[in-house]
């Protein structure tokens, strides 16, 4: 079935790639983007900025797009929703039409410490980012008005290929920072043995140990490693994010 998609959709990259323009050249045939494999991501959402600085290392999406149609939200309760081929083409389209294949900002000179909605759009294989500004800016420009497009909660249901679910992910990162005081031992490997995301060390856990390790970590957050106490908090891996390096990106 993912192959079809493959197909369908080859047609929607040629078409993007030949609407969507940079600022120094036309987006060609060269850069057409490949929309068939299930993990490529599309589109995403990140909120950044503000006083509280965030969107930090390790921060969820708000929103990621892949290229069979699933689409995952952030927040506490992450959940998957997933668009029928005909939406999904027609999104793709209008993202490009929107000037999301042009990296800019949209910005407003009068405020300061704005937070930020960047805005991932990858075609031809490159990623191209927007940043939008919440606060201020033009309600009118294109980008921020098709900000709302991006938003699963806003989709008509017939868009939608089937009702929207939690997200179950396959692999998860498990993020510990040294925190005074005790708890149970970890029962899985070193917490801190992988690559640093932002001041948490980083550590990958699949399949039945994936989903045994965020129920401990929902239960507890407070955990004994090798003699040293960590505040663990899971991360939930998303479909292109393959290792603790992805979350430091």
């Amino acid at each position: 079935m993912r192959n079809a998609v493959g197909a369908a959709l080859s047609g929607v990259a040629l078409f993007v790639s030949g609407c969507a323009g940079d600022s120094q050249a036309q987006v060609g045939d060269s850069t057409s983007p490949s929309l068939g494999s299930a993990d490529t991501l599309v589109l995403r959402t990140m909120t950044t900025g503000g006083f509280a600085g965030l969107g930090g290392p390790g921060t969820v999406p708000d929103f990621s797009l892949y290229g069979d149609g699933r689409a995952v939200t952030g927040g506490r309760e992450p959940t998957e929703y997933h668009l029928t081929h005909q939406a999904l083409r027609r999104l793709v389209s209008d993202a490009s039409k929107a000037g999301l294949a042009t990296p800019r900002t949209v910005d407003d000179p009068n405020i300061s410490d704005g937070t930020y909605k960047v805005i991932t759009f990858v075609t031809g294989g490159r990623a191209r980012t927007t940043k939008v500004i919440q606060e201020g800016g033009r309600a009118d420009d294109p980008a921020k008005k098709f900000l709302a497009r991006l938003v699963p909660a806003n989709w008509p249901r017939g868009d939608q290929a089937s009702a929207p679910v939690a997200y179950r992910p396959s692999r998860v990162a498990v993020l510990a920072v040294a925190s005074p005081g005790s708890g149970p031992k970890w029962p899985y490997g070193p917490l801190t043995s992988g690559k640093r995301v932002g001041t948490s060390g980083c550590t990958v856990l699949t399949g039945a140990d994936a989903a045994k390790a965020q129920r401990l970590a929902t239960a507890r957050t407070q955990w004994n490693d090798r003699g040293k106490s960590f505040r663990v908090r899971i991360r939930p891996l998303l479909p292109d994010e393959r290792d603790c390096a992805a979350l430091s990106r």
